[in-house]
């Protein structure tokens, strides 16, 4: 009890005073918790397999990359589907292949894991899409022993397939077995046997971690639930206990001087299959609709968002302010917190330039953003602008609109 103890407290203090942690245990089950409304939803096939398998589609076309391969997943998206391919778990090597499906089943993209984390030592344990923002997020994890690769196992990634880059990566030792999303977070775990077990939650956006929870036995299932608006985590670990942890949205501030985390520039576009979204006059399919958030064009959104919603969601598209539906809005930013240098918008109503073919030198306006907002860490100098860059087009920033830190 007391190695425990002193383990909490050391986890607490590795976490700075405004991420003080953000899971809160309240209660723990034991065994006998048949009665509970807990379920098995995120890990279809019981406990047996680390990868859950879950087929909810048979007729996904094949590519050249997967015709070696066995289909474990292929689940709806908000995009269409994703199919997620490995060698059979009898295979002596590992690979591990993701194709994602528009809503005709029509193959849009093909990532190769190994490839994307240069690891071809570790297996895939689990795999998610999110939604919020189009990243495909997936963990690297041991085989067996952290010892048998040298501790250099059991990553969780974030990655963003429009750019083909990772957002995010943890660091060794943070998720094998199952991890789960909600709208703002990840929650993970890792342990094996008589090695050192914790449970995790990170930032999704980011991967910053907010909580490290030491466990005495290996997490095996998660499952978030909401009650009386309030969200809870349920956590199933080896030896089949229960726990509940109260999931802490915001973080504790140290002072009263302690502020909300600042706006980041979001540009959003519709996904849906006709091409667009209604903008409407409220966040209901009764209110009037007053313009449209039209799909991706070269590679740029079409509109600003000012407020997410789980259902609804504000966005500037324009002359117009108005809601449009989550489920089928995409979004797009600059900044992943992993730059050397970040772009910040010096003053209100800092203008942002797009493109026009007309004169490479005069850009028309696409959108005003406060004073203090984040732009990118991933930017271009040209000549008097800063650029925020996309498969095609561009934003730009004059430079005297902004300041660097």
């Amino acid at each position: 009890m007391k190695k425990i103890l002193f383990s909490l407290l050391a986890s607490l203090l590795s976490l700075s005073p405004v991420q003080a942690q953000r899971l809160v245990a309240f209660n723990r089950f034991g065994t006998n918790w048949a009665s509970t409304d807990v379920s098995t939803k995120n890990k279809p096939n019981g406990y047996i397999y680390r990868l859950r398998k879950d087929i909810q589609c048979d007729d996904l076309p094949r590519v050249p990359e997967t015709e070696s391969l066995e289909l474990f997943i292929a689940e709806p998206i908000d995009i269409g589907w994703l199919g997620f391919y490995r060698l059979p778990t009898s295979a002596d090597n590992y690979d591990f292949v993701v194709v994602l499906f528009n809503q005709d089943k029509q193959p849009t993209a093909t990532i190769n894991l190994c490839d994307v984390s240069n690891n071809r030592y570790c297996e895939v344990q689990d795999v998610r899409w999110d939604a919020d923002n189009h990243n495909l997020l997936f963990n690297m994890a041991c085989p067996s022993y952290a010892s048998g690769v040298n501790g250099k196992g059991s990553k969780l990634y974030s990655y963003n397939v429009e750019n083909r880059r990772i957002v995010w990566e943890t660091d060794y030792l943070v998720s094998n077995d199952i991890f789960i999303l909600d709208s703002n977070f990840v929650f993970c775990s890792y342990g094996f046997t008589s090695e050192k077990k914790f449970l995790f939650m990170l930032d999704k956006q980011t991967g910053q971690m907010y909580s490290k929870i030491p466990m005495v036995y290996k997490v095996e299932y998660m499952e978030l639930q909401e009650k009386n608006g309030r969200e809870y985590l349920y956590v199933v670990d080896y030896n089949n206990n229960l726990y509940a942890y109260t999931v802490v949205s915001g973080a504790k501030k140290s002072t009263a001087a302690a502020s909300a985390a600042p706006e980041v520039l979001t540009v959003v576009y519709a996904t849906s299959n006709d091409g667009f979204l209604n903008v409407r006059t409220e966040p209901s399919t009764n209110g009037d609709i007053i313009g449209k958030l039209w799909m991706q064009s070269h590679g740029m959104g079409s509109g600003v968002l000012r407020k997410k919603g789980e259902k609804w969601s504000l966005v500037c598209v324009g002359d117009v302010t108005g809601w449009v539906y989550t489920k089928y809005m995409g979004t797009q930013t600059w900044y992943d917190g992993k730059g050397a240098q970040k772009l910040i918008a010096a003053s209100d109503n800092t203008p942002i330039y797009g493109e026009n073919y007309a004169d490479a030198d005069d850009y028309p306006l696409f959108t005003t953003v406060k004073k203090g907002t984040i732009l990118g860490d991933h930017f271009e100098e040209y000549k008097g602008y800063y650029l925020l860059k996309t498969a095609h087009d561009n934003l730009y920033i004059k430079k005297e609109d902004v300041i660097i830190k």
